[in-house]
């Protein structure tokens, strides 16, 4: 991953959101079976991010949520699982790195793209999740309470 701090690489950005949203159009005409898969990246790559987000203080992370509440849904936040606990999208900034380091590194391990970006390949999967969680990351920031509301 491109450390926080270092020069994003546009190129890369740009083959990351192309190749990520073509991937996520594939999902989602593949099934279940490959948006099950596709959820796995997502968890995977909150779980990379976590390491590099500071945890807020005594724990206030998991309050509000409890066993008896795993099955509810938000429908008015599509990514919320519980109308009771939104779990923090990822900083936009850490996402952006994540993304511009990940695809440098498939390229340099030999990864070609133009044969790519299909709900089958690995790479064009991770790439999906990345931006399912850039989308997740744009809604909070629209939901958030400490912006002023629109005067349109």
């Amino acid at each position: 991953m491109a450390e926080p701090g270092e020069r994003l690489s546009p190129a890369a950005l740009r083959l990351a959101g192309h190749v990520g949203q073509t991937a996520l159009g594939r999902v989602a005409a593949s099934g279940v079976s490959v948006a099950a898969k596709l959820d796995q990246h997502v968890a995977a790559v909150r779980d990379e991010l976590s390491a590099c987000q500071r945890q807020p203080a005594g724990g206030a992370r998991s309050a509000g949520r409890g066993a008896d509440h795993a099955e509810l849904t938000c429908p008015d936040v599509p990514f919320a699982t519980s109308p009771l606990y939104l779990e923090p999208a990822v900083p936009m900034e850490l996402l952006l790195h994540y993304a511009s380091g990940f695809v440098e590194a498939a390229l340099a391990d030999g990864w070609h793209p133009a044969v790519s970006a299909d709900a089958a390949d690995w790479v064009s999967l991770r790439l999906a999740a990345i931006c399912r969680l850039i989308t997740e990351a744009e809604a909070a920031g629209q939901l958030d309470p400490g912006q002023p509301a629109s005067a349109t």
